[in-house]
């Protein structure tokens, strides 16, 4: 009797005393051995797997170009885990811009001075590298942050200036007065929200005859250097550029106007993101990486940066793992959720010119098999598809004393 001849509760059976590197050579060899293997091994393996997950089906497999087979999500969640990896530079500029990132299975979107880009990801190469769009208005002011959800994109000059671009135009009005610095914007249905270095203010969008209009409904003396507003609207999640009181992580009611301190003790929040209504991430410049649980008022989980080094921004799968972008080096570090006070992997982009080399990560986008990085002077695009990109394994690293 040959293997082929088994039904599948023998071969799983089999398939139990077999090595990772026997199951790969067995799904190579025959067909439908690989079949089995792929339906019932390889998609249990790769459930949780970090970027590459397919459990209740995270936010990251929306930003993927295609579908993945299990085996393929097994060998690129390795690439992953052992940083093996090919690296690409694109859009090199000489003067420095702190850029913003934001990736779909189609298209990234990069900001750069005063527009909006949008890069079709098609082709032999990750990212096509001729613009498919530029988008922007006669406005001339840097963009300082952009939102995308759907179809829509709600863009922040730094001048204070906003314009929302969906199916309807470009629509654009001044939200802010020009004396102010514009630090971030977000929106949730009709709800936009935009915060500068004086200002946080909360709007409401309406539409008449095919022209947007923006009617303020509160006005909060609060200075937001990143804020994300709730699925439902009903609350706007902030980190303050500074707080004397360590306590820079603060939550408003939209309707109320109420302000909740929450009891995270950090000084300042650069980055933030949301696992879900009741559980935040915050990227700190006290070199922190921190969960924060609205339920019991505190932070779950800290994780510190082994260079000391502030993370300026961050990206979640929506599964277990985060990517925090560091202050020097064009650093990212992977950490998985679920395994406290320990990275998982790191990541150092190739140095190309001497005075390149201290960059910060401004902005991060990802998915399950290509990181997209932004730095002083170009786009970094990791890619951890190929079984023939340079090993560079600090999975072990340790300080030295």
């Amino acid at each position: 009797m040959k293997l082929t001849d088994l039904n599948v509760d023998c071969l799983l059976g089999v398939f139990k005393y077999c090595s990772e590197r026997d199951l790969v050579n067995l799904y190579k060899a025959n067909n439908y051995l690989g079949s089995v293997i792929e339906q019932y091994v390889f998609y249990a393996m790769t459930m949780d797997s970090l970027l590459c997950g397919h459990r209740n089906r995270p936010c990251v497999e929306r930003r993927n170009q295609s579908q993945m087979t299990y085996f393929e999500r097994l060998q690129v969640a390795r690439n992953w885990l052992s940083g093996i990896y090919l690296e690409r530079h694109y859009f090199h500029h000489a003067q420095m811009f702190p850029s913003k990132l934001c990736v779909d299975a189609d298209a990234l979107y990069i900001t750069h001075a005063n527009y909006l880009r949008k890069y079709l990801r098609t082709g032999p190469e990750s990212l096509q590298r001729r613009y498919a769009e530029e988008i922007s208005t006669p406005t001339i002011s840097d963009i300082s942050d952009f939102v995308m959800k759907q179809n829509t994109i709600f863009a922040g000059r730094v001048n204070g200036s906003c314009f929302v671009r969906d199916g309807d135009g470009i629509t654009e009005e001044t939200l802010h007065h020009a004396k102010e610095y514009l630090f971030c914007v977000d929106f949730v249905d009709d709800v936009y929200a935009s915060s500068t270095d004086t200002c946080c203010k909360l709007w409401k969008r309406s539409q008449e005859f095919g022209l947007s209009h923006f009617d303020l409904f509160m006005n909060l003396q609060r200075s937001f250097k990143c804020m994300k507003l709730s699925d439902d609207g009903q609350w706007l999640f902030g980190g303050l550029y500074t707080d004397a009181g360590r306590r820079a992580l603060r939550g408003i009611h939209t309707e109320s106007g109420e302000e909740q301190v929450f009891n995270s003790n950090t000084i300042s929040i650069y980055d933030l993101k949301m696992k879900d209504d009741q559980v935040l991430f915050t990227a700190n410049f006290d070199t922190t990486f921190r969960i924060f649980d609205r339920r019991i008022d505190r932070d779950v989980c800290i994780w510190e940066d082994p260079f000391d080094s502030s993370f300026y921004c961050l990206e979640y799968d929506g599964l277990y793992a985060v990517l925090c972008g560091a202050k020097y080096h064009s650093r990212v570090n992977l950490y998985d959720i679920r395994v406290p006070g320990k990275y998982i992997q790191l990541y150092f982009p190739g140095r190309t010119r001497q005075h390149h080399r201290s960059s910060p990560v401004y902005s991060l986008a990802c998915d399950s098999q290509y990181m997209f990085v932004a730095t002083d002077h170009n786009l970094r695009v990791f890619d951890f598809r190929t079984n023939y990109g340079i090993k560079r394994d600090y999975s072990d690293w340790q300080p030295s004393n």
